[in-house]
């Protein structure tokens, strides 16, 4: 028995083998658009976060640019020294927190935009919820700026009390 391929058959063959790799390097395009959305959003915000702690924070026991403190008083005791030193470590503790708290909210904006982004196949509607990724992110990136803040307004208080009682 012979086989005879239509002329339709051949057309859906043909449009078939073209459609194949067209799609995949759609779908090619689309994953490196996400990607670059990715970088360009959650990235830049945890940059960010990194910044605002490091000028904040500067060196060593909260003195920064933003915050610095005078120095402490050479007559200052054994015991106050202690308890600033475990004031730093504990803001430390608190603003490290933050910063978690911080990377888990982007990272989970994160996959989420992934998993919504690979059901799509046009950059539109990715870039649609790439814009969506960044207000996300950026409404973490504010929340954790009010915390920082919230926290280091505390740190100073603290820090005033127990130089207050030298």
């Amino acid at each position: 028995m012979k086989r005879i391929i239509a002329p339709a058959g051949m057309a859906l063959a043909a449009a078939l083998c073209i459609a194949a790799p067209a799609a995949a390097q759609e779908r090619s395009r689309g994953g490196e658009l996400i990607e670059d959305i990715v970088r360009d959003v959650a990235i830049r915000v945890l940059d960010a976060a990194e910044a605002e702690i490091r000028r904040g924070r500067g060196g060593i026991g909260g003195v920064g640019a933003a915050r610095s403190y005078p120095p402490l008083p050479d007559d200052a005791s054994d015991e106050i020294r202690r308890e600033l030193r475990q004031l730093d470590a504990e803001h430390d503790r608190k603003v490290a927190k933050l910063e978690q708290e911080l990377r888990r909210k982007v990272e989970k904006a994160e996959a989420e935009f992934r998993r919504e982004a690979a059901k799509e196949d046009k950059a539109g509607k990715i870039e649609e919820k790439g814009r969506k990724l960044d207000e996300k992110v950026s409404d973490a990136y504010d929340k954790f700026e009010d915390k920082l803040a919230e926290e280091n307004e505390r740190y100073d208080e603290k820090r005033a009390e127990i130089l207050g009682r030298g």
